[in-house]
């Protein structure tokens, strides 16, 4: 149900409207459930240069997987073009956030010493050009770990521009992020506290955080769905979802 709910959430970014670049695992998951949610049309962008007018026949595991989404396909430029010249015109970046910290800067290099690390993480592939050039930047954190949020992470791969807007989506509630960090949205779900605990040991103000507006079951049955396809696609946090979903 938590990971329903939060992936609805995530969706609900995208029927804001306009062009909005998706990139992998959460994002796009998001993106392929916000075509079934109501709000306003929007456009995806992904990094190789296509893009998507409507929801793709399949969940695509890549940026080239054309065949997934072939049906709604467009294409915008190529890879450079996209990353460095139409970041700062999209609407919205949506990436997703593996290890994170109050400033809205991410680590998914490493864990521990470059030379020796503990664990080596797959890294930021366009993110950090995106983060630094987008307008407004949103994370998205299914995890249920909460030192993956951190004060300050071991390695940055991507960090947002200085004016850029951050925030960061999670299972309990929403954040600003940057030099002034903030609860902004609590959920009533088991674990709320404690987050609201570990961002204000962060650093971040905690105060005043509105209520988590409701899920409606369609939304949630439309998530299962979106959620089986993509495991279906040999995504493991879809399968990870599902298996915490139905116990």
């Amino acid at each position: 149900m938590i990971t329903l709910d939060f992936l609805v959430r995530a969706a609900r970014e995208f029927r804001r409207g306009g062009w909005v670049f998706t990139g992998f695992h959460w994002p796009v998951l998001a993106g392929q459930l916000a075509h079934r949610l109501s709000g306003e049309e929007f456009i995806q962008a992904f990094e190789a240069g296509a893009s998507t007018h409507g929801p793709g026949r399949l969940v695509p595991t890549s940026t080239t997987d054309y065949p997934a989404y072939g049906n709604a396909l467009g294409y915008v430029a190529d890879t450079a073009s996209v990353l460095l010249a139409m970041a700062r015109r999209f609407d919205r970046v949506v990436l997703d956030a593996s290890n994170i910290d109050v400033l809205g800067r991410v680590n998914s290099s490493f864990i521990g010493e470059r030379i020796r690390p503990a664990v080596r993480l797959p890294g930021g592939g366009g993110a950090p050009d995106l983060a630094a050039a987008a307008r407004e930047l949103v994370w998205l954190h299914g995890g249920a770990d909460l030192r993956r949020i951190q004060a300050k992470v071991e390695h940055v791969t991507a960090a947002p521009g200085r004016h850029t807007l951050v925030r960061l989506h999670t299972r309990w509630g929403i954040a600003r992020l940057g030099a002034e960090p903030a609860l902004e949205e609590i959920a009533d779900v088991g674990g709320a506290e404690e987050f609201v605990a570990h961002l204000g040991a962060l650093g971040a103000r905690t105060a005043g955080a509105a209520p988590r507006a409701p899920v409606e079951a369609a939304e949630r049955a439309a998530a299962a769905d979106v959620l089986r396809a993509a495991a279906d696609r040999g995504y493991a946090v879809a399968r990870r979802a599902l298996t915490e979903t139905t116990g």
